[in-house]
């Protein structure tokens, strides 16, 4: 879950498919996040933390595909292993970018 804050604060209506209210909208779509990130917005991320053991291995697979790659195909260790590498991947990328 992301905050989005807009530079007007009083802004009331929708940008991008996202609704604000006095500037300031929320979204759980990473394309989105990423979007106001690159169009000047301040964006505030949440990040829930995932237990993968924890999941079935559909779940695995359906949060893969929310995070933009199909791990159909890879076993359940392999997943697990793919979506933490991601993790550390995205947290790198927020530190340069922070």
């Amino acid at each position: 879950m992301a905050k989005i804050y807009c530079r007007n604060k009083q802004y009331n209506g929708i940008s991008a498919g996202v609704n604000f209210v006095n500037g300031v909208g929320v979204t759980d779509d990473p394309y989105l996040v990423s979007w106001f990130m690159e169009n000047g917005y301040t964006v505030e991320e949440k990040k829930e933390i995932k237990n993968y053991e924890d999941m079935t291995y559909k779940e695995l697979t359906d949060y893969a595909k929310e995070r933009g790659f199909n791990g159909i195909g890879y076993k359940k260790e392999q997943l697990i292993q793919a979506l933490y590498d991601l993790d550390k991947k995205e947290d790198k990328i927020r530190e340069t970018e922070g």
